[in-house]
């Protein structure tokens, strides 16, 4: 199946779009958790300095500070004493005067650090992911010993991790699905835009293989494209030229063969004419030669004539002969005919006058009157 390049660019870059889609999906649901996991210790680690530093031992100048970083990063906080002791709790309600007893029974989740615990340093900590027995929750857990000596422990429960980064994930799938419809559309768009110059270049080629060379590409740009339609622009303007110029010489051409060939219709038609005209010169001389010979009249007057004849219609085969080779200098291109102005009077009575003896053989009489009276027999 025939596919256009449009179609082609549009189902490519629409894939890329999908395929992306698809991998930021799966390295979200791998290690979206795991890095929300770790963001999550970088936070408690973050609490934990930072309660580190404001407090000495008085609660009272701490407890705003103390209930801001409950709320903002949404953390438990404990506080207990040298001998582990709770004095502070983030849930009130649940303190009340028995909050020293030990921890096995109000902080599980301490248990199975504090043998880890009581190795530490001032300032050193201990995170880890443990389970309360009680909830059956999993909780991100930081202990520390602080610089006065008292104990920290911070704690975020890990389901709400998982919820988020769950939650996360569905939104990026639906922000993914609508991303790939919109991807497409501007990928429609784009791919109609980038083709519509190729289009336009592919048609005036087209034409060009027609012998049309009147549309001309628009260049507005001086990109690859641009510079393309500038080319075709040219070669269009010289491909038209070079035709013109070939279609000139063919007409030129055409003209010479139909000169040749009336040039070569008149030389048949003048050779038989001349042939002809030969002919009667020829008749001539030889009966007023054969006149003379035989002493036909011995008036010197008709004599004069019959020479005079002779002698007329050997000029005129002389005339025939120049015209003969006139004929052929025209044929070369080195002649041109020249027009006179002679009197035609004169010269029908010197033809009437060749051919009087053989018209009166035949019995025929010519009259002829001059062109005063413009009568003519």
């Amino acid at each position: 199946m025939k596919m256009s390049l449009r179609f082609r660019l549009f189902l490519g870059i629409t894939g890329l779009i999908v395929f992306f889609v698809i991998i930021s999906l799966f390295l979200n649901s791998q290690y979206l958790g795991k890095y929300y996991v770790w963001q999550k210790k970088q936070t408690l680690v973050e609490s934990k300095e930072a309660i580190d530093r404001l407090y000495a031992g008085d609660l009272e100048t701490i407890s705003l500070e103390l209930e801001n970083l409950e709320r903002n990063r949404s953390i438990n906080i404990y506080l207990l004493d040298y001998d582990f002791g709770l004095k502070y709790y983030s849930f009130p309600r649940f303190f009340d005067a028995d909050h020293r007893r030990r921890l096995p029974e109000r902080l599980p989740l301490i248990q199975p650090v504090q043998p880890q615990l009581e190795a530490l340093s001032e300032g050193e900590y201990v995170i880890d992911v443990l389970t309360d027995p009680r909830l059956k929750t999993k909780f991100l857990v930081l202990v520390s010993k602080l610089n006065n000596g008292e104990v920290l422990m911070l704690s975020t429960p890990i389901v709400a991790i998982n919820e988020s980064s769950a939650l996360a994930n569905r939104f990026f799938l639906f922000t993914g699905f609508i991303t790939i419809i919109l991807g497409a559309a501007a990928v429609f768009f784009f791919t109609g835009k980038f083709t519509r110059p190729v289009l336009d270049l592919n048609e005036i080629a087209q034409r060009m293989s027609k012998l049309d060379f009147s549309k001309k590409y628009p260049v507005d740009s001086d990109d690859e494209v641009g510079q393309l339609g500038r080319s075709i622009n040219s070669l269009s303007d010289q491909l038209g030229q070079a035709i013109k110029d070939l279609q000139d010489a063919n007409d030129k051409l055409r003209e010479d063969i139909e000169r040749e060939r009336q040039i070569d219709k008149m030389r048949k038609e003048f050779i038989s004419n001349v042939s002809h005209e030969f002919k009667t010169p020829i008749a001539l001389i030889q009966g007023y030669a054969e006149g003379l010979k035989l002493n036909v009249n011995e008036d010197e007057e008709n004599k004069d004539f019959y020479c005079e004849v002779i002698m007329d219609e050997t000029n005129k085969m002389n005339r025939l002969v120049k015209d003969l080779l006139d004929l052929s200098q025209i044929e070369s291109g080195y002649l041109k005919p020249e027009k006179t102005i002679f009197d035609i009077s004169s010269l029908v009575d010197r033809v009437l006058d060749k051919y009087r003896p053989i018209l009166a053989e035949k019995g025929i009489r010519v009259e002829f009157q001059t062109a005063e009276n413009m009568a003519a027999v």
